[in-house]
């Protein structure tokens, strides 16, 4: 079987950082960087200590840390993340509620199909599927909420620490077997 190319793509989500080992000289310590929570931000002055990077629509300011919401309906606030394949898992706080209820969702998708809805104070996660989207993070409300929120991040959902380990027990048979193989 020498001189054999393999298909790879059974290898998984595994070998997507095979591109990244050259600038990693951990491999497998490298197979972490497919945890979801190592991607990177994709959104820009989420703590909003810059009146900057959001389109605002009426009744939505940012000032002191926050975007501030007063009566809003409809679109209320966006950011343009990229256009994206697969999910993203976006995690926001809110900081100060009065009424209404807020909810997120990607471009291309309307606000009734919200997967959440906050409606208090508390910190909020939800995974969105962004295949169909236009690239905008969009918090909106249809029944004009009045409030504030904070820390409002959006990362690639890639693998839990479960499914790591897993191909890294993968991967490290490969490697061993491709090893023995190669001095034979």
């Amino acid at each position: 079987m020498a001189n054999e190319i393999y298909n790879t793509s059974w290898w998984g989500t595994a070998l997507d950082t095979a591109r990244t080992a050259g600038t990693n000289p951990d491999f497998f310590g490298s197979q972490f960087k497919l945890l979801t929570s190592e991607q990177d931000n994709l959104v820009t002055n989420g703590d909003f200590t810059t009146d900057s990077n959001w389109t605002k629509l009426s009744n939505t300011t940012i000032s002191g840390g926050k975007a501030n919401f007063s009566n809003a309906g409809g679109v209320s606030l966006y950011q343009n993340i990229g256009v994206l394949s697969g999910s993203v898992k976006v995690t926001f706080s809110v900081t100060d509620y009065t009424s209404g209820g807020l909810k997120i969702y990607v471009g291309g998708y309307s606000i009734g199909t919200s997967l959440i809805e906050a409606t208090a104070v508390g910190d909020y996660t939800v995974v969105m599927d962004t295949t169909s989207g236009n690239g905008n993070i969009i918090f909106g409300s249809t029944n004009n909420f009045t409030g504030s929120i904070d820390n409002v991040s959006a990362q690639l959902v890639r693998c839990d620490l479960d499914q790591i380990e897993a191909k890294k027990c993968l991967a490290d048979w490969i490697h061993t077997t491709a090893l023995k193989d190669l001095n034979n």
